[in-house]
């Protein structure tokens, strides 16, 4: 789950929240709803409503929420298919629609989607007015700005990464926080249109690099915070559900701020 629930995580509320959605049974019910095109937060609206109704109020909660669900089926191969499903009930108002049943790209998909990020968040971008990029949503989640900031430093430590799988016998992966990283980089203090142009150039010579990979390279091992050794090919396609989460983060966020503009 993206660094930025890190803080929330560690309160009782969020261990309660998990302890309901990441249940075993959770994952069937979230499958049989995508298979209907309806929302998977669904399964869990009412019983989150009768127990712990201050979530109502609790905008990060609710976007943790979202999030947990998300994790939950991105772990099991579904795609997101449409972002904002409509959620009836007080608690949710939209939440993600996922793929009836899970899908794995070929690698060279992968490729491709991580090569079309880029034009992705410039659009977005480009839709978004500038007094506006540095704008926080409700709850927690980063700036227009601070996504721009985040998307090229976490490429250049995923580089990082790639470069030494592929060089060192089963090196150490250590996570990193991109909550902590912002605020020690003053992300809020940075020029967007400068990491957007340098997200995008990096990610040309990341997807490049990449397509150079032979399947002995892929099949190379490093040690995930000295615990899970992943293999090159997981690492890359963690590198693409980093891209797909803030997708979404991205797409809740540009409705924020054209709502805010409708009001103004």
């Amino acid at each position: 789950m993206h660094s930025r629930f890190d803080r929330f995580r560690t309160t009782a509320l969020a261990s309660q929240l998990e302890a309901l959605i990441d249940a075993p049974q959770r994952y069937v019910e979230y499958a049989v709803l995508s298979r209907v095109g309806v929302a998977a937060v669904s399964a869990v609206t009412d019983e989150i409503a009768l127990k712990f109704p201050e979530v109502e109020q609790d905008a990060t909660a609710r976007q943790f929420c979202g999030a947990m669900v998300a994790e939950v089926m991105r772990r099991h191969g579904h795609e997101v298919v449409q972002a904002r499903g409509r959620v009836s009930g007080a608690i949710f108002s939209y939440g993600a629609v996922f793929s009836a049943q899970p899908v794995i790209l070929p690698f060279a998909d992968v490729i491709d989607g991580l090569a079309a990020m880029p034009g992705h968040f410039a659009a977005l971008v480009a839709r978004v007015p500038q007094a506006h990029w540095s704008r926080r949503p409700h709850g927690t989640g980063f700036s227009l700005l601070e996504h721009a900031c985040h998307l090229r430093d976490l490429d250049a430590v995923f580089a990082a990464r790639f470069s030494a799988v592929r060089k060192a016998d089963l090196p150490l992966i250590e996570s990193v926080n991109g909550t902590t990283i912002a605020e020690e980089r003053n992300y809020m203090a940075q020029d967007l249109a400068a990491a957007r142009d340098e997200f995008t150039a990096g990610r040309q010579r990341l997807c490049a690099s990449l397509k150079r990979l032979t399947p002995a390279q892929l099949a190379r091992c490093g040690l995930r915070d000295g615990v899970r050794r992943m293999t090159l090919e997981e690492l890359v396609r963690e590198l693409l559900d980093h891209d797909k989460t803030h997708a979404l983060e991205l797409e809740e966020l540009e409705h924020e701020l054209q709502e805010l503009s409708a009001q103004a």
